[in-house]
């Protein structure tokens, strides 16, 4: 809820008003009761905010590629061995 509240705040109403079509008023009387229960929508959808510089992973795709580097390493002897390639 904080993250939704921080960028309106460093985005500004103005353009977040044009984008869903109504005036900058509305959005300042949104703040904060409705992102809050907007956010409140998302979570029971089992939806989440990031920023969109981020991406989202399949943890178990993750956990995957993790355990197959741990079992590598464990033969890895010295360094010599990760130069080989």
């Amino acid at each position: 809820m904080h993250f939704i509240l921080q960028r309106v705040t460093s985005v500004g109403n103005a353009p977040i008003a044009y984008a869903v079509g109504c005036d900058e008023a509305t959005i300042s009387r949104m703040r904060p009761e409705k992102f809050e229960q907007f956010a409140q929508i998302l979570a029971v959808l089992d939806l989440k905010v990031v920023p969109s510089e981020m991406r989202c992973f399949n943890e178990r795709d993750i956990e995957m590629f993790i355990h197959g580097s741990k079992r590598w390493m464990e033969h890895v002897q010295g360094l010599d061995q990760l130069e080989e390639g």
